[in-house]
């Protein structure tokens, strides 16, 4: 598994780096580097897990995060010394997968890592399938406005309309929602939506 630590203080980056490797040999180890910030650091370690150390909560290091989950998701895990709720809640919202309010050379790392592993695919299929769902919706809503608009301009029943639609994707070869759509693009009929 490789691991990036996340921490401004290199000499905490350094312990934490070795507390791990005492924890599990096969653990490969990167650290953000002097002037590197988050972004550079993930594209040069190619981690599979972040742990990010904060002896303090730091908003730019949410922005950090914020700015990293924009570009490519991975799992987080953040230790913080503070308990501060309001702060837990801003590192969830920016991605972190996994939140712990203790010194994280204290901590057996392992079961905290799969867990915030396990977490953070569990999410990601949820995401996915919720784009998926969004885009079936509004596929089909494509659809009923493109046989709506055939109806009421064409006087075709719905059958029709959709018999319509088929044909016209079977010739195009596109699929049905994409023939609605370039139908009501040429019709200027965009943006109707079902009452």
């Amino acid at each position: 598994m490789k691991i990036l630590v996340a921490d401004r203080d290199g000499r905490r980056a350094g312990a934490i780096s070795a507390q791990l490797q005492l924890q599990d040999e096969r653990y490969s180890i990167a650290t953000v580097q002097d002037g590197e910030n988050l972004l550079e650091s993930v594209s040069r370690a190619k981690p599979d897990v972040i742990i990010v150390d904060m002896s303090r909560s730091d908003r730019d290091g949410l922005d950090s995060i914020k700015a990293l989950n924009a570009k490519q998701r991975l799992p987080i895990v953040m230790f913080v010394d503070d308990d501060d709720p309001a702060f837990m809640e801003a590192a969830i919202a920016a991605g972190v997968s996994s939140y712990h309010v203790d010194d994280i050379r204290r901590v057996a790392i392992k079961p905290i890592l799969r867990t915030a592993m396990a977490f953070f695919k569990h999410t990601e299929q949820i995401s996915t399938q919720l784009a998926e769902a969004r885009e079936q919706i509004a596929a089909r809503q494509m659809i009923e406005a493109a046989k709506r608009l055939l109806m009421t301009k064409d006087g075709m029943s719905e059958p029709a309309a959709h018999r319509f639609l088929q044909r016209r994707a079977m010739d195009r070869q596109k699929r049905l929602f994409e023939v609605a759509e370039m139908l009501l693009r040429e019709r200027g009929a965009m943006g109707t939506k079902d009452d």
